[in-house]
């Protein structure tokens, strides 16, 4: 008995020296890819500029991001409903992927009525709110703003 006793500890060890930690790598994997999918929400207070028309049905697209290159891309802020109005302050409330800290945003427009933001603040409950001065015109389809990511620590 004892000889099969030595026998069954030493295919044990043999064969557990020669694993490899499979079941780690792929439970790792999974806790990554689920940390990925978490969703968050954002908030972004659009406030048009007073040199902008006096009503504007552009329609506006945006793409906030944090130092990672983690981006989110807001494809159309639905103007159809609702007008953007000369120096009036429109909130958005966003669900997308989990961030760090925004310190990119860019905005796209297209339409012909001209709009121009003025500030576009983008708040992530867990950081600071990120501010973004524009006050200028953006030209149709072609996306403009800040990225700050290479200031952040």
């Amino acid at each position: 008995m004892r000889f099969f006793t030595l026998i069954l500890k030493f295919f044990i060890i043999v064969t557990l020296s020669h694993a490899t930690p499979t079941l780690v790598t792929q439970l790792q994997y999974q806790i990554n890819e689920t940390r990925r999918m978490e969703m968050c929400s954002y908030t972004l207070t659009i406030k048009t500029s007073c040199n902008s028309p006096a009503y504007s049905k552009d329609t506006i697209g945006i793409l906030f991001g944090d130092i990672e290159g983690k981006e989110i891309t807001v494809l159309k802020v639905d103007s159809e409903t609702e007008v953007f109005e000369r120096c009036k302050m429109h909130t958005y409330k966003i669900l997308g992927q989990c961030i760090g800290k925004i310190c990119k945003l860019y905005v796209a427009r297209a339409g012909s009525d001209g709009w121009v933001p003025e500030t576009i603040i983008a708040y992530h409950h867990n950081f600071p709110p990120a501010i973004f001065n524009y006050n200028y015109f953006i030209p149709e389809g072609v996306p403009r703003g800040f990225d700050y990511c290479e200031y952040q620590f």
